[in-house]
Formats: structure tokens, C-alpha cells, sequence
């Protein structure tokens, strides 16, 4: 239902205890090596270390024509067979970050017997409305522009609309200038040129029809969490404003 077919990645000794990595929706299968985009949490002398551990990264599925969001559900059976295709009936850990930690959860509610441990970091049991808001402008503007054949550009704006979520007014006082020089009203910012820099980055790992899968698939998200037995460890961030700390603490 969602394109080709899945593609995940193992590293690490065949003997070592199965721990499945996952990040947000950009995230890809490379966890480990040269494309790492987790450096400090895994690799050698990190917390996930494939000199000890048996590592499994994976593509998420999605639909590329952006028509159909997968759940978290879907998600979890894809990461279900790729643990039956490697032998492993259950993994020693799912750590999840983000869109990676809605997954998690959402296996140790459906799967709780083919994992030991969920570690979820800024996932909670279900989007918040604010944060819901602000991808639905999100979908809207890439949606606007796969109409107007300007996809490559409202998917910039969208990961800049996004850049802002995750950074904080802190931060872009100590880096950037703001205010306008040019009397042009589209005339370029310092903000906003790192905005759009980081948007040129987005659509080299995303296509926009992706985006809309995945994006609504964020909000698709809900446990329960009274129905997870698993043992779970939960992280937040305080300035985190897609994922608050008080739903890290409701859910825990």
C-alpha cells in the first residue's frame, strides 16, 4: 500500500542483542557508518554501540504520491518482519526519537512480545493540538505548491516553518540579526537565509509527496498508554515546543 518495498540496514555482531533505531520522518536506514545522522548516540563508545549491539536501522514506508498516511501501526509490522528476516524473535530495545518514539510505543502497544525496552524521546501518546496546527499549515503549503509546480519550493518553506519549531527565539538572538535592509518585502534576512539553506538541506532526504505522508501519518499517531507494559524510558526537553514536557510527564 505505501511504494517499494521497505529497506533497513544491520550492523554489529551476530551474537549481539537486537536494537532497532529510529528517528523523525526525515531520518533514513543509515544509523551506523559514514551517513550516520546520529552521531554520539550511535556508534563505537555511544549508548547504541555497534561494536556490541546488533543494529537495525529502516527506511519508513510512506505513499510518494502523498495520497495515504501510514500509521504508527504499519510501521511497527514492517519493523516486525524485518526482525523476522533477520532471526530475531525479540529486540533487546526500540529506540525512537521523535517520529522514531511514536513508532516505538506504538509497537510496544501492538508487538509487546518481540521487545525488552522502549526508549522514546519527544514522543507522547498522541500529536498536540498545537502541534498538529502548525503541520496541517505545513501539508497545506506543500499541497499548494505540488498544485502550482512549485513543490521543491513550498517543501523549503514547510521545513523552514518546521526549523522554527525546533529552535528557540534564544538561540536565533545569539546566531542571526533580524530585521529587513532592502526595501524589496521579499528581499533576504539572516534568519531567514539559514531557513532556507536548511530547506535546500530537506529536500535532498524528502520528496514532498512523502512529506504529506508522513507528516499526516505524525498526526495519525495514539496509544494507549495504560495499555504498554514494556519497560520505557521517556526524554524531553524543556524548550521543546512540538512536544511539550507536560505531555512527557502525562504519559509517563
Amino acid at each position: 500500500r505505501f511504494g517499494t518495498p521497505a529497506r533497513a540496514t544491520l550492523t554489529g555482531p551476530v551474537e549481539g542483542p537486537a536494537v532497532i533505531v529510529l528517528g523523525g520522518i526525515s531520518a533514513s536506514r543509515f544509523v551506523c557508518g559514514p551517513k550516520n545522522w546520529w552521531p554520539g548516540m550511535v556508534g563505537e563508545g555511544g549508548a547504541v554501540d555497534p561494536r556490541r549491539h546488533r543494529i537495525l536501522g529502516l527506511d519508513f514506508i510512506a505513499d510518494e504520491s502523498g495520497q495515504a498516511a501510514p500509521s504508527c501501526g504499519d510501521q511497527a509490522l514492517v519493523l516486525c518482519q524485518a526482525l523476522d528476516l533477520i532471526g530475531a524473535v525479540q529486540a533487546h530495545a526500540i529506540v525512537g526519537a521523535s517520529y522514531g518514539g511514536m513508532v516505538a510505543l506504538g509497537f510496544a502497544q501492538l508487538f509487546p512480545e518481540r521487545v525488552q525496552r522502549i526508549v522514546a524521546i519527544s514522543a507522547a501518546a498522541s500529536a498536540h493540538p498545537a502541534a498538529t496546527a502548525l503541520r496541517e499549515l505545513q501539508r497545506r503549503v506543500v499541497a499548494l505548491g505540488i498544485a502550482q509546480g512549485a513543490a521543491a519550493e513550498a517543501l523549503s518553506i514547510a521545513r523552514g516553518m518546521a526549523m522554527l519549531s525546533y529552535r528557540t527565539q534564544e538561540e536565533f538572538g545569539q546566531r542571526f540579526a533580524g530585521g529587513l535592509e532592502s526595501e524589496a518585502p521579499l528581499g533576504r534576512t539572516a534568519p531567514g537565509n539559514y531557513l532556507r539553506a536548511r530547506g535546500e538541506a530537506f529536500r535532498s532526504v524528502m520528496s514532498p509527496g512523502r512529506f504529506l505522508s508522513l507528516s499526516a501519518s505524525i498526526d495519525r499517531h495514539r496509544i494507549d498508554p495504560a495499555a504498554i507494559e514494556t519497560p520505557c524510558l521517556l526524554i524531553g526537553a524543556e524548550s521543546d515546543q512540538l512536544v511539550p514536557p507536560s505531555q512527557m510527564e502525562a504519559l509517563a
